[in-house]
């Protein structure tokens, strides 16, 4: 009962204050311009994410997860190595006068919905075709189980 209180909560809070996540009906949106990104990870299975603050808040809510596909390091400035690799997004991590990059895909594999911001996924759908937010992204799964929380019917 009480999960179904607080469930019940915070979707009224959510109707009221809004967040720029629950736009769309399904959870999902196109993927923010990436100079405004919060911040970027690589993950243990090689993909990187990357996190965005769609309220301003101060804490990443929207998600992309990307396949990389190359890495290396070189002593060229990361404008040099984005010509190299037009479209797609290019990370430095720095190591003195060398950085070691990492070249993403154009376009996300996953994208990831962290509603009530508390450092755990809530929705997460695939793009199979990897060419951005256009209507043939499917759902793929609740991570931290919210929606399987929420009351059915």
């Amino acid at each position: 009962m009480k999960r179904f209180v607080a469930t019940i909560s915070l979707l009224a809070a959510l109707s009221v204050f809004g967040s720029p996540a629950w736009s769309n009906p399904d959870f999902l949106q196109a993927e923010p311009a990436m100079t405004t990104q919060f911040g970027w990870n690589l993950e243990p299975n090689g993909m990187l994410t990357i996190g965005y603050d769609l309220n301003h808040n101060g804490r990443p809510d929207f998600f992309t997860v990307r396949v990389v596909l190359y890495k290396y390091i070189t002593g060229e400035p990361i404008e040099t190595v984005a010509r190299y690799h037009p479209g797609h997004p290019v990370f430095r991590v720095d190591y003195g006068v060398k950085g070691f990059y990492y070249i993403a895909a154009r376009y996300p594999l996953f994208y990831a919905v962290d509603v009530n911001e508390d450092g755990h996924w809530d929705v997460m759908y695939q793009d199979v075709l990897e060419d951005g937010v256009n209507g043939n992204e499917e759902f793929y799964d609740s991570p931290s189980g919210w929606l399987g929380a929420l009351p059915v019917g």
